[in-house]
């Protein structure tokens, strides 16, 4: 492989890709000196590697650094857990990973994280997270695998590996105020869960701690076998559904804590443009609160239960993960019908107000498991528009605006108006 004639110093202040993780990962320590991020570094007696990594699948469209180690750690790190994800890039990542255990650069480019020679080790700006997430875990020595994330939900996350290749363990990590609240509600939410021992199983918390005055967490690797729930593979059965959201009560969906509070979230947000939106969600709201279905209430639900945050090991046991969207004391049933409108999504089966009325279909038989009649089948479906159309307008809000949001206001209101036909 040919050396570059020039390198490019990543300040986190431009508009690519890498400036943006830059921005989510290494903000501290790059703008007080203590460090600096560089592709295809030349070298230069000033500066030492901190740490290295391969940029895929190209600088024009980063999307994964992946550890420049031994070739058995990188390799591991394309390898591990391919079978999550689709077909195509499994091929790649194992064929990009039989390279790099040959001793060959699976890139051109190079990433590299460098602090001034003689810096001293820790402490204070010049911390990495990689440190400080190793540090957590009582390690000498950690790589990692990082996504380049660049959704306005996007947050820094390693996969992290010891030096044999071996997964250690994951960390997710906050860097703004929208990113604080995720991590504190997933960190809590595995708390409780505690990994369970049940039908379906989460990952442990193995760690937390902050840097740069925002929380990370650490989890339990999973099993290195497991398939992403997809294609042939057996999707969640209602016990499955239900055993780490179980149904604890029943009551009024308005009396739900859930609801109070996705309520009280709706109230707060902005009016920048959004005036058609509030209208259509509070009409919703009134007719939900008005008709005051009685439902069964689940003890909390995950909030993002869709194919790609759950797999399954060959004995069949499914692990299900990524609970940054949990809440408690919630109209049971939200998750079947997230799951299910998630699947046709996914599939490019229609819009999401086309889903939603399809999706109820899908999630007859997790509904009736769950206790819930058939006439509040429609109250469930206006929560589930509430909730998305909340979480959407939280994230513009929160990002100057809806031009790199997932879903137009259009599609927000259509959907609105679909759950509120539900209702009449």
């Amino acid at each position: 492989m040919l050396a570059r004639a020039t390198e490019w110093v990543v300040t986190g202040e431009g508009n690519s890709p890498l400036d943006s993780l830059v921005e989510q990962l290494w903000r501290t320590p790059v703008s007080s000196g203590a460090a600096r991020v560089v592709v295809d570094a030349l070298p230069d007696e000033r500066w030492q590697d901190a740490e290295t990594y391969w940029l895929l699948p190209s600088l024009a469209r980063p999307s994964l650094l992946i550890p420049r180690g031994t070739p058995v750690v990188t390799s591991a790190s394309l390898r591990s857990y391919r079978t999550l994800r689709p077909p195509k890039v499994q091929f790649l990542r194992n064929a990009l990973g039989l390279v790099a255990r040959s001793g060959l650069p699976p890139s051109l480019h190079r990433v590299s994280v460098q602090k001034p020679v003689g810096a001293p080790a820790g402490g204070g700006p010049s911390t990495l997270p990689l440190e400080a997430v190793t540090r957590v875990l009582g390690q000498q020595h950690l790589y990692a695998a990082i996504g380049i994330r660049l959704g306005d939900n996007r947050k820094p996350t390693l996969q992290l590996f010891d030096d044999g290749g071996r997964p250690a363990g994951y960390a997710k990590l906050a860097w703004n105020e929208t990113s604080r609240d995720f991590i504190l509600t997933e960190t809590a939410a595995l708390a409780a869960l505690e990994g369970s021992a049940g039908p379906t199983r989460s990952p442990r918390l193995l760690g937390t701690g902050s840097r740069d005055g925002f929380p990370f967490l650490i989890t339990e690797p999973l099993p290195g076998n497991v398939r992403a729930v997809r294609g042939r593979v057996a999707r969640p059965t209602p016990e499955e559904l239900f055993s780490l959201c179980p149904v604890t009560r029943t009551d009024h969906i308005p009396a739900t804590g859930h609801f109070q509070e996705l309520s009280r979230r709706l109230r707060k947000l902005p009016d920048a443009g959004e005036h058609r939106l509030r209208v259509a969600a509070q009409e919703a709201e009134g007719l939900i609160r008005a008709r005051n279905a009685r439902v069964p209430v689940a003890q909390r639900w995950h909030g993002d239960l869709v194919p790609w945050n759950t797999a399954r090991e060959p004995s069949g046991a499914l692990w299900c993960w990524d609970w940054e969207s949990a809440e408690p004391d919630a109209v049971a049933g939200l998750d079947a019908l997230h799951w299910t409108i998630s699947v046709r999504r996914e599939a490019g089966t229609g819009t999401m107000a086309g889903n939603l009325t399809a999706a109820l279909a899908d999630s007859a038989g997790y509904l009736a498991a769950a206790g819930l009649p058939a006439s509040a089948h429609g109250d469930v479906a206006a929560v589930y528009a509430l909730v998305v159309a909340e979480r959407a307008w939280t994230l513009a809000a929160n990002n100057g605006g809806w031009s790199s949001s997932w879903i137009s206001q259009e599609d927000l209101l259509e959907l609105l108006r679909t759950a509120v036909a539900h209702l009449l």
